[in-house]
């Protein structure tokens, strides 16, 4: 794996609008800043939510022992470890995410925990698998981070093979308009405050707190889905906190 980069923090302008050719580093600075504390702040932003909504994504995803799954974007590798966590059978677990630093905890995690996972550096929008090869591809709050979201989504259902399921869990849209405001203010106040304590910075906070507040609609999600030949289920976890998306390739 290629070392990371030095550089400069961001300007205060930097999370508003990002170009699309400024998103890919972006984010790789963002992640590879916050990688040593990225597991704390999930548990403590999510008051420990993040980690059932997974095992609940995984539940209604039918993710079985026999399957060969891929996690993309995994990051520090919760999902593909939860995976690697069942009694496997016949079946395989990968991880893949183009960022050195969240990839090497996911490492060092599936090491201690003695969990077998094939970890990748590659990118999402060119995935380094044939056509086919996997039976659940799985992707957890990273959809919004995607420089090209359609190119990805058509890269994850291209390594599915015909009938298999591509898993996504993304931070949520609740319906109501009160829980809704509740949200994004925990999301612009706790969550940036608890980002800064256990990192000292607060950009990458921000910027992801901006991100959910200006990703897609459920809606708009089951649309760009239905466009890359899959049939979709949409389920809101926790009253809308979590988004589920179940997408079947045809």
């Amino acid at each position: 794996m290629r070392e990371a980069m030095s550089v400069a923090e961001p300007s205060a302008q930097a999370w508003s609008v990002i170009p699309a050719a400024e998103k890919r580093p972006f984010i790789q600075r963002l992640f590879t800043q916050i990688a040593p504390r990225y597991d704390w702040f999930n548990r403590l932003a999510s008051a420990g939510l993040d980690q059932r909504w997974r095992r609940k994504a995984l539940q209604l995803g039918k993710v079985e022992p026999t399957h060969r799954v891929l996690d993309v974007c995994a990051g520090t590798g919760d999902l593909a470890l939860l995976c690697a966590g069942m009694p496997r059978g016949q079946g395989l677990t990968a991880g893949v995410d183009m960022n050195q630093a969240m990839l090497l905890r996911a490492l060092q995690k599936s090491a201690r925990q003695r969990r077998p996972v094939g970890w990748f550096q590659g990118d999402a929008e060119a995935l380094p698998f044939a056509t086919g090869s996997f039976d659940r591809v799985v992707i957890g709050f990273s959809t919004r981070n995607l420089n090209d979201l359609d190119a990805a989504l058509r890269e994850m259902v291209r390594v599915l093979r015909r009938g298999g399921r591509l898993i996504i869990l993304e931070t949520g849209r609740p319906a109501h308009p009160v829980t809704r405001f509740g949200y994004q203010l925990f999301l612009y106040t706790v969550v940036r405050a608890i980002g800064f304590v256990l990192t000292g910075r607060l950009w990458p906070f921000t910027y992801l707190a901006k991100s959910v507040r200006q990703f897609l609609t459920p809606q708009q999600m089951v649309k760009r889905l239905q466009d890359a030949q899959t049939t979709v289920e949409y389920v809101p976890l926790s009253h809308g906190l979590a988004s589920l998306f179940l997408a079947t390739k045809s």
